[in-house]
């Protein structure tokens, strides 16, 4: 495999905390975001997305390894999985988990919206370390115990990764992992992130992190109440991200840009923070896939991870 030097790309690097968006400047970024066709997923706010269950695998990339185990985590509910290995490479491989968004699951992102299979496909083929993606299924949970007793980040941590390094199909290693999400699941990315800590998380890339900073101002499906929101909020929770590099892509005009950019502002050291013309839309994530994907290869392949 080709040798190549990766470095940070540094137009990511977070500008200070200085950058919160003004009124004029989120008018002109949605003007340019509305003079491209509109998708439907551009009408919509917040997190709601139209529900986007079961997409066939896009043509054209490898083919997930797909699955089902009864969850406790999950109070007993089955859970559908997916995995996919690059084509062209053997050997055991690392694996970066996908926490998916709203109304969305296991399959979104191998499906023609997202294709990210694909990305990791031609990253591989151009010389890029190699690592496998998997994503499992947890409805509208957000990733946190909730009341009917489901807590999607324990399932992920508890049950699905002791899983994936157990499938002798997959050959994975799950010692130390890199986590990617959207939306609902850019927050879920950084709540296990935050609960399972470096080093046993080599790196974190999330697109238009799905975070309320105002705690009576939270949406009702995310959070159970204001205590929940006070225990599973991650403002505050900005230190335990210290030693994981972590890369945060959202478009200006989305509706968390305001939160992310004030949460990201008290990360040390700074994410590499990235943003362009772009909304909460599918548009806008897979116009980024690619740099997210090299970063986290990038560290998912260090020998001697941040400490």
């Amino acid at each position: 495999m080709t040798s190549h030097d990766y470095r940070p790309n540094r137009r990511h690097l977070l500008q200070g905390a200085a950058g919160l968006v003004s009124l004029a400047a989120l008018t002109a970024c949605g003007a340019a975001e509305s003079a491209q066709p509109a998708e439907p997923e551009d009408l919509l706010g917040g997190d709601e997305l139209p529900t986007q269950t079961q997409a066939p695998p896009a043509p054209g990339g490898p083919v997930p390894v797909t699955g089902t185990f009864v969850s406790q985590a999950m109070a007993g509910r089955p859970v559908r999985w997916a995995a996919v290995r690059p084509t062209g490479v053997t050997g055991t491989l690392p694996v970066v988990v996908v926490a998916h968004a709203l109304n969305t699951d296991e399959s979104t992102i191998f499906g023609q919206r997202m294709n990210m299979q694909r990305v990791l496909q031609d990253y591989v083929d151009a010389g890029g370390p190699p690592f496998a993606l998997a994503s499992a299924d947890v409805g509208r949970n957000y990733y946190h115990l909730r009341t009917d007793g489901a807590d999607g980040a324990a399932m992920i941590i508890n049950e699905f990764l002791p899983m994936l390094g157990a499938d002798h199909r997959l050959d994975l290693r799950v010692d130390r992992y890199g986590l990617f999400g959207w939306s609902m699941g850019g927050y879920g990315a950084l709540r296990i992130g935050s609960l399972v800590g470096a080093p046993k998380i080599a790196a974190i890339a999330v697109s238009s992190p799905a975070m309320w900073a105002d705690p009576t101002a939270y949406a009702p499906r995310a959070f159970d109440s204001y205590d929940d929101y006070v225990a599973n909020s991650l403002f505050g929770q900005q230190n335990k991200f210290a030693r994981i590099p972590v890369m945060i892509s959202i478009g200006s005009a989305d509706q968390f840009y305001t939160y992310t950019r004030q949460w990201a502002a008290d990360l040390h050291p700074p994410a590499a923070f990235g943003t362009s013309p772009g909304g909460h839309t599918p548009r806008y994530w897979r116009s980024v896939l690619p740099e997210q994907v090299e970063f986290l290869g990038r560290n998912l392949a260090l020998s001697n991870p941040r400490h």
